[in-house]
């Protein structure tokens, strides 16, 4: 369940980093605002890959949720690692994000009720 939900939250981060690029190449929007608008993608894609995890999983959604923002952070830091360029200070506000959401996403999958 938790690589489904990352599965799902790196094409959901993926989608919101094209589209707030585009929004910067057309809207004149001050440097200072690219890694917060980062942070708060890839936080909600953590959101919605705990939310798919724990409803794969059908119990455990805390847990559930909080792996899935964890790996999705360790992979985003695996990638900046290799890329060279990690802040230190994101890079703890990135952890303490997405591992909050995810686990919220996931306590929201497992108690979603079914029709």
């Amino acid at each position: 369940p938790i690589l489904l939900g990352l599965c799902v939250g790196v094409v959901c981060c993926t989608l919101l980093l094209l589209l707030a690029a585009w929004g910067f190449r057309t809207v004149d929007v001050p440097l200072g605002a690219v890694t917060p608008v980062a942070v708060i993608a890839a936080a909600l894609s953590a959101l919605l890959g705990g939310f798919v995890a724990a409803k794969a999983a059908g119990c455990r959604g805390l847990l559930m949720g909080g792996g899935c923002g964890l790996t999705l952070f360790l992979l985003i830091l695996l990638i900046g690692l290799i890329r060279g360029n990690v802040e230190v200070g994101y890079a703890v506000i990135k952890l303490a994000a997405l591992t909050l959401s995810g686990a919220i996403g996931g306590v929201l999958g497992v108690n979603r009720k079914r029709r």
